[in-house]
């Protein structure tokens, strides 16, 4: 959901539809900043939203999310992968389900490496 300033009127809300190579790209950003985003408190991470934005706009020019927007589509991907790994599996557990969206369906192969479950290892020294 993102909002418009309906020239000084308001704020009106509005569904941004995003482009799949645009999704795709937002997959490919978090994977890279995966480890970043592990050793990041979740208050720190708006910067790593900002930067994923303006890459995905850079790569995107006609299509510029914000960090927000940025954030509400992985959360939403993941959602969605969990969604239909639950359906695939026959859904053992019981949990709710829903139909799958494109991007649940789209993107379903790239996402299951569950990149973003894993944490990363680092040896300290004292």
């Amino acid at each position: 959901m993102a909002q418009l300033n309906a020239g000084g009127i308001g704020i009106v809300n509005f569904y941004v539809q995003w482009p799949d190579d645009a999704t795709l790209t937002l997959i490919q950003e978090r994977r890279l900043y995966q480890q970043v985003f592990n050793l990041t408190p979740i208050h720190g991470q708006k910067r790593l939203w900002t930067i994923i934005s303006q890459n995905i706009n850079n790569d995107h020019p006609a299509f510029a999310p914000t960090k927000k927007q940025c954030r509400n589509k992985w959360n939403s991907l993941k959602s969605g992968y969990e969604n239909l790994k639950r359906l695939l599996d026959g859904n053992p557990e019981g949990f709710p389900t829903h139909r799958p969206t494109h991007h649940d369906e789209h993107f379903h192969e790239e996402l299951s490496d569950e990149f973003w479950l894993v944490e990363c290892n680092y040896l300290l020294f004292n």
